[in-house]
């Protein structure tokens, strides 16, 4: 699996031409954090991408990914159910984070990006239990005018 660096955290970022999500973010198999991008997301759309993979770091310096992982793992087969609930909140966090590293590194167009992007999914939820897309653009405008 190609490895690719990752401009905004020191996460190990892995690339997937045939990766059915555009990213997620992951414990690997001896528990290290790990990020997985799309490349043909990241081939078709760099400034989006830039914004996915500031969302997936987001996603771990939040302490989501060691939230599920480590704190659910004892819950049984069905430890989603249990975080579903705040998987909403979650993906606005990350988003918010997302901004701020990226206004942090002077890219306003991989904001934009990802401010139009999720603007394409309209009124339908971005994933599984996640904001829809208006929701989470409207949360990309308010965290990219804030200071």
């Amino acid at each position: 699996m190609p490895k690719i660096d990752n401009p905004y955290c020191a996460i190990s970022t892995y690339l997937l031409p045939d990766f059915s999500e555009q990213a997620t973010s992951m414990m690997d198999r001896n528990g290290h954090p790990a990020i997985v991008v799309s490349s043909r997301t990241l081939a078709a759309t760099p400034l989006y991408g830039h914004f996915l993979m500031a969302h997936e770091c987001c996603h771990h310096t939040l302490g989501h990914v060691r939230r599920y992982f480590s704190g659910l793992g004892q819950l049984g087969p069905q430890p989603f159910y249990y975080i579903q609930p705040a998987l909403r909140n979650m993906e606005l966090d990350a988003d918010a984070c997302a901004v701020k590293m990226l206004k942090a590194t002077h890219e306003p167009d991989a904001i934009e990006a990802a401010r139009q992007r999720m603007l394409s999914f309209g009124t339908t939820p971005t994933g599984a239990h996640y904001p829809t897309g208006i929701e989470r653009a409207e949360n990309i405008a308010k965290s990219a005018a804030q200071d």
